[in-house]
């Protein structure tokens, strides 16, 4: 579980555990994912907690030895590890900022599941999902790299999902909705000099007018995908919305 720390990761690193799987909670702040393992152990689950830089392919090949080592190979990872950079026009955006959400959103995945699928592969089952943005597919302006690098995790799920397929690996990815996280505090704290008045009222209209749903929600379909009843969404990517349509 990348970005395991806080938000999205954190609500289904716990659901996860509640459900019976052993879960390595990573992200780069130990301090957070240290508390998310803790509280899982503290109700009965089985957890570890994994310093991991998605971004960085040593750190990356050395989480998922550290998690091989307390609980053997990985047959389910969710990819939540994301940012969103800052929210400028192309005009205004520096190439480190461009590349630093690339790094993360895209490449972090790429790393995570180059690492996880020699062994789904050879064990014949596994469940890779990518949390990724509706803004992959609705333009907003100011979002280049965001939607563009959730643009290209969506190509990489399909990729990987049609690599996975003849061995009973399930590749999906989420759209979980405007989730009241972190990463739209985060957001909200820019100013409208910085990135201009209409990303500004949207950040906070979202929270204003009641928009942002609880962690907790896209939590409960990443764990839905990770069954093995999500072979035959192989290939998709989900919205929050279809959870129910999903379970009838």
């Amino acid at each position: 579980m990348t970005g395991g720390g806080r938000g999205i990761g954190a609500a289904t690193a716990r659901l996860l555990a509640g459900g019976g799987a052993a879960v390595a909670v990573a992200a780069r702040t130990e301090a957070e994912v240290e508390a998310v393992a803790r509280g899982i152990e503290a109700v009965g689950g089985r957890a570890i907690s994994v310093p991991l830089d998605v971004t960085d392919e040593g750190s990356v090949a050395a989480a998922f030895e550290m998690t091989r080592a307390a609980f053997g190979p990985v047959d389910i990872l969710v990819n939540n590890a994301g940012t969103p950079g800052v929210p400028l026009p192309v005009a205004q955006t520096e190439l480190s900022s461009w590349r630093r959400v690339f790094d993360v959103n895209v490449t972090g995945a790429f790393l995570c599941a180059r690492e996880a699928m020699p062994h789904m592969i050879s064990g014949d089952w596994g469940r890779i999902v990518n949390v990724s943005s509706a803004a992959a597919r609705h333009p907003m302006a100011g979002m280049a790299a965001y939607g563009a690098s959730k643009a290209a995790l969506d190509q990489l799920t399909r990729v990987l999902a049609l690599e996975g397929e003849a061995h009973n690996v399930a590749v999906t990815g989420v759209y979980p909705g405007v989730i009241d996280t972190k990463m739209q505090e985060e957001s909200r704290a820019f100013g409208p000099d910085l990135i201009g008045k209409q990303l500004h009222r949207m950040f906070h209209g979202y929270r204003d007018f009641g928009m942002l749903r609880p962690p907790e929600e896209p939590a409960e379909l990443i764990s839905y995908l990770c069954a093995p009843e999500a072979a035959r969404l192989n290939g998709h990517v989900i919205r929050l919305e279809q959870l129910e349509a999903l379970k009838e």
